[in-house]
């Protein structure tokens, strides 16, 4: 059962749509940094901007491989195209990917059930707190999210409707540059379904797409480039850390979560969508049974559901390239039961939708900045302390937040507070939270600038000139 008329289906359609691109794009690159992987990924992409080393991803000076460098590379380009790195042009690669993401759904939805369905899934997927958030933010996973989406409708495209071996091709590819984005773990969000898809169905489309030896060499050519330039010029052996510490522990190591926390993220991120599912719950599975598309949407949905609940260490955002296909699911599910409920019910399942998404909106739109303040406010504060004093080399006495490297400008070395104090002539620039400590008094009239919030509301820092340029004046505040 379609929307009842069609100028109201038409302005519904605008609606979503406008607070779709609202919410992904206003005021993106207003706001500070937000997290410490989000500065992680922007220093890195700092400096291999600063070295033009695009190979080799550094840290704060130091080695970085833990990540492939697809993103560090797409930053790159962004920054260029715009004609400098900062937050918008960090960001501007997941929200392009978020957009991209909303539109394959939106088609995925209307080629599945109808345009309503469509619809739907582009709202769910959009009017949800995980979704959102990654779209707006400096990370990997939004570009993780879209590649692995996209090679699982190639590979759709393959199975249900066009069977030319060139779309299997194409989702391999695609794969491929998941591989590139956050390396093996990847097949567990594409291949791993589609595995389950072809042992339920016993589809001999499904087998010939896993057992496709050409599209298995493309993934791997470009999946496993980066990997291969990086051993031959710095040695195999560079990966057995990496290996032990994003895998292993992750898997074996030792874990706080409990196995059903991924079940609450996702309740909390489709809330109050997922709901339907508890209607006519028997009349679902048996769709799932009659339809292989949707039973492909199962597995996409089920499988890495299952898979990351096993490992210990857990976290919301490792179910994230998942989302498009529960989007689906859910939108398929409640057109279904529109179309079977009353007048009444069908008013508020139409409304609720688009109440929700305005409300992630209006968030993102005016109230972000609010919410976090005292989480940003001190970021401006130490840009324009450090800006002051732009060669000369930062330290801290603690290992540096990430985000104090990106607004220091600078790399940041971690020192003691002997070594701080015996730089008697070199100058340099030294990090603090606030208070000082008792062994740093003697730096009291050093003190450049107190930077209040820092993180949170009541604590505050301070930037202290070492050597040569400790002013030996009074303390004095930056705002």
């Amino acid at each position: 059962m379609k929307f009842a008329a069609g100028n109201a289906t038409r302005a519904f359609t605008i609606i979503a749509l406008m607070l779709v691109l609202l919410l992904l794009f206003w005021g993106l690159g207003s706001i500070p940094l937000l997290s410490v992987n989000e500065a992680r990924r922007a220093v890195t992409s700092r400096e291999m901007l600063e070295t033009g080393q695009w190979l080799l991803p550094y840290m704060n000076g130091d080695l970085y491989l833990s990540k492939p460098p697809l993103f560090y590379w797409l930053t790159l380009m962004s920054s260029q195209m715009l004609g400098a790195l900062s937050e918008w042009s960090l960001r501007l690669p997941s929200a392009l990917f978020a957009a991209l993401g909303c539109g394959l759904v939106y088609w995925q939805g209307v080629r599945l059930a109808g345009r309503q369905v469509g619809l739907f899934a582009l709202i769910f997927l959009a009017a949800n707190a995980g979704f959102s958030l990654f779209a707006r933010r400096a990370e990997i996973e939004m570009t993780l999210t879209g590649l692995c989406f996209m090679a699982l409708l190639a590979a759709w495209q393959y199975l249900f409707y066009e069977g030319r071996r060139g779309w299997v091709w194409l989702s391999y590819a695609l794969l491929g540059c998941a591989l590139l984005t956050k390396g093996p773990v990847c097949l567990l969000w594409v291949t791993a379904p589609v595995l389950a898809f072809a042992l339920i169905t016993r589809s001999a489309k499904a087998k010939a797409y896993l057992c496709d030896g050409w599209g298995w060499l493309i993934a791997l050519a470009i999946g496993s480039s980066w990997y291969l330039a990086v051993s031959l010029q710095e040695g195999w052996s560079i990966w057995a850390g990496i290996l032990n510490e994003d895998i292993v522990k992750k898997i074996s190591g030792q874990g706080a979560e409990s196995w059903y926390a991924y079940l609450l993220y996702l309740a909390g991120d489709f809330f109050p969508f997922w709901l339907v599912l508890l209607v006519q719950p028997r009349q679902l599975w048996r769709s799932l049974r009659e339809r292989p598309e949707l039973m492909l949407l199962f597995c996409c949905s089920v499988l890495p559901l299952v898979l990351f609940s096993l490992f210990t260490e857990k976290h919301a955002k490792y179910l994230l390239p998942t989302y498009p296909a529960v989007a689906l699911l859910l939108a398929w599910q409640w057109s279904e039961v529109l179309s079977r409920v009353g007048n009444a019910w069908r008013k508020l399942m139409i409304g609720l939708p688009l109440v929700v998404l305005a409300g992630f909106t209006v968030f993102y739109m005016g109230f972000e900045s609010r919410a976090f303040a005292h989480r940003i406010a001190g970021f401006p504060q130490i840009s324009s302390a450090a800006a002051a004093h732009p060669e000369l080399p930062a330290y801290s006495l603690l290992p540096p937040d990430m985000r104090l490297v990106y607004y220091m400008g600078r790399p940041v070395a971690t020192i003691s507070a002997e070594q701080a104090l015996a730089r008697t002539e070199a100058p340099g620039l030294l990090f603090v939270q606030a208070p000082l400590p008792a062994e740093l008094n003697a730096l009291q009239p050093c003190v450049l600038a107190q930077v209040e919030p820092y993180l949170k509301p009541k604590r505050r820092a301070l930037l202290i000139g070492l050597g040569t340029a400790c002013p030996k004046t009074p303390l004095s505040v930056t705002q």
